[in-house]
């Protein structure tokens, strides 16, 4: 290792790659021999933690695989405690599951993770000749009517990327790293308090401009946020939560206890009421709700949770409503409870005698969301978030607190002008039904949470209906 490192410039940090493609691999060699870069571009996947520790900036090219994503972890884990996170581009193809937990694990181990190979080699070229910034913010120094400050003006603030812009130094705000484009290059490194890299509007000028310049906007923009995101996610701590964070929860250890020890030898899979109580347990916020083994007992029930309600069939066989459960929603009067104790019933080939509903409060209105903890090959514990409309989400399980932010933030409003989403409520909901599955996991295979609802800010974010199935 040390004779292949040993090519690297004494201003430079040298490269060690692995997973490119032959045909990636001689595109990479020239593009980044001409910015001055050498170093290893062949290592195999376990040579890189190697690389770390004699100071090389290291990167790799995967497809979105969790076997592939869990090949990296001990390299990921390496830069990332050197400072200098591993930059991962990422074939994601088709959004799917497995893609978003390929990428999720990766980011949860300090890596930074990309899907457009412009960003990742300006991040080589970042990482390589300049250092990481401390966080994700970025500011641009740019002549207002230049060609920088027009390619900034094309993105949009929902971008996730949009610089503070400014035509001078000083005034620059609070930032982790500043681009500064070819009019202010003389602008000296002393007069910025952050780090200073300088940004090429065109490969074509690349002669003209100064070591180290990053091209284009976008790409620059994408290396210096996608890698100052890393940076702070790594002093969160690595990896998922520790299972003493559940500490922090204030698990009602009794009522747990009691749902547990009620399971039967033969028992595959707990419905919706007996998977509530130990998310409640939890402190997962749940409808109120309860069983009735009779039409009088349901519209006692629904008086005691208040109108409106919904009803639906209780029993060990009784699926989740996205399987097809029936439900009467929305009742309003003990008139329509009575009723539909009889019609979902029917509707659920069940006997009326010695059959049971539930009889639960009807859920706010709001954005409809599902969840799964599973555990996934090679990636292990995972939470998984689907939103109808989106691509999945996902994140190591248990969550810190940190991956429970970034899982709720990507839940949006179904419509421009609609209430702010209760995010918050979100990602406490997360992290505590993620602790329940992990702790529980020698009984647990996997807990489904089919209909959780996310009420606008104000409201109650609720897990509507559930399932676990159990090993």
């Amino acid at each position: 290792m040390s004779g292949r490192l040993a090519l690297a410039l004494a201003t430079a940090r040298p490269l060690a790659l692995t997973g490119l493609p032959d045909d990636v691999q001689a595109t990479v060699a020239g593009t980044t021999r001409a910015r001055g870069l050498v170093g290893a571009l062949g290592l195999p996947v376990d040579a890189l933690a190697e690389a770390a520790a004699e100071g090389a900036v290291g990167g790799a090219w995967i497809t979105a695989a969790g076997g592939a994503a869990a090949e990296l972890v001990v390299a990921a884990r390496a830069y990332a405690e050197a400072g200098r996170p591993l930059a991962v581009m990422v074939l994601a193809g088709r959004p799917g599951v497995e893609a978003a937990a390929a990428q999720a694990f990766l980011r949860a181990h300090g890596a930074a993770v990309f899907t457009d190979p412009d960003a990742w080699l300006e991040a080589l070229v970042l990482l390589a000749i300049h250092r990481a910034p401390n966080g994700h913010r970025v500011a641009l120094v740019a002549g207002a009517d230049g060609f920088v400050a027009a390619a900034a003006r094309t993105l949009g603030p929902d971008d996730g990327r949009r610089p503070a812009m400014t035509e001078r130094a000083e005034p620059v705000a609070p930032t982790d790293a500043v681009l500064v484009e070819r009019a202010a290059w003389t602008v000296e490194a002393s007069e910025l308090a952050v780090l200073r890299v300088p940004l090429c509007e065109r490969a074509e000028l690349l002669p003209e401009a100064p070591r180290g310049a990053l091209v284009g906007l976008r790409p620059a923009l994408a290396a210096l946020t996608t890698v100052g995101r890393a940076v702070e996610r790594t002093r969160t701590g690595l990896g998922p939560a520790s299972r003493t964070a559940r500490a922090e929860l204030e698990v009602d250890e009794a009522r747990l206890e009691r749902q547990l020890g009620k399971r039967g030898p033969g028992d595959r899979r707990l419905g919706d009421h007996e998977t509530k109580v130990l998310l409640s347990a939890y402190g997962v916020p749940i409808t109120r709700q309860a069983v009735a083994t009779s039409p009088s007992a349901a519209m006692r029930v629904a008086t005691k949770a208040g109108f409106p309600v919904d009803v639906k069939p209780w029993g060990p066989d009784v699926g989740a409503e996205a399987d097809g459960c029936p439900v009467e929603a929305g009742l309003t009067s003990a008139a329509d409870v009575r009723r539909a104790f009889a019609a979902v019933l029917s509707r659920a080939d069940l006997p009326i005698e010695g059959s049971a509903v539930i009889v639960r409060a009807s859920p706010p209105a709001g954005r409809e969301v599902r969840v799964r903890v599973t555990t996934l090959p090679a990636l292990g514990p995972t939470v998984v978030v689907e939103v109808a409309g989106q691509p999945p989400e996902a994140a190591p399980a248990p969550l810190r607190l940190v991956d429970a932010n970034a899982l709720a933030a990507t839940v949006v409003a179904t419509r421009a002008g609609d209430a702010e989403l209760d995010r918050v409520g979100l990602a406490n909901l997360l992290r505590r039904a993620s602790h329940l599955a992990v702790d529980h996991s020698d009984s647990v295979a996997e807990l489904s949470l089919g209909r959780v609802i996310v009420a606008g800010r104000g409201g109650e974010t609720v897990v509507v209906d559930a399932e676990a199935r159990l090993r």
